[in-house]
């Protein structure tokens, strides 16, 4: 699978990682995944595209449906936070389109952000939910 993830119970983080050709089989797969592992709910995400060299079959509507699905697993009582990590330009504004998506799903009580470095969503991860996003949009 070209996403792979895992738990880091310390900082209560899902770090994935997705690399060659994703769509949105893939995606969903993914996000279902997460779903059946209520012991990671309320987990804030972090998840790297930077290895990813191809999309397959994701059109504006996939990223609508994948938002209201992942906003229908979020936990009203325990806010979290989903980072993005796109260096690539067009992974970038697609993370940016999912942000602005997920934002506005219902049920969403996540706080996204789409980054251009691990560092920066690193950062961000860390500071309370509610924070800021100071990012670098060039």
């Amino acid at each position: 699978m070209p996403i792979v993830h895992h738990a880091d119970l310390e900082k209560r983080r899902i770090v994935a990682k997705a690399t060659g050709t994703i769509g949105q089989r893939e995606l969903f797969a993914y996000q279902r995944e997460l779903g059946q592992r209520p012991e990671w709910a309320g987990f804030d995400e972090l998840f790297d595209v930077s290895g990813v060299d191809g999309l397959a079959d994701v059109q504006t509507d996939d990223l609508k449906a994948l938002a209201g699905f992942a906003a229908s697993m979020d936990r009203p009582d325990q806010p979290s936070k989903f980072a993005l990590v796109a260096p690539q330009d067009l992974y970038f504004g697609l993370g940016r389109l999912y942000e602005a998506l997920r934002e506005t799903a219902p049920q969403a009580n996540r706080q996204v952000a789409a980054f251009r470095a691990c560092a920066e969503a690193e950062r961000w991860l860390d500071a309370p939910v509610g924070e800021p996003v100071e990012a670098d949009f060039t």
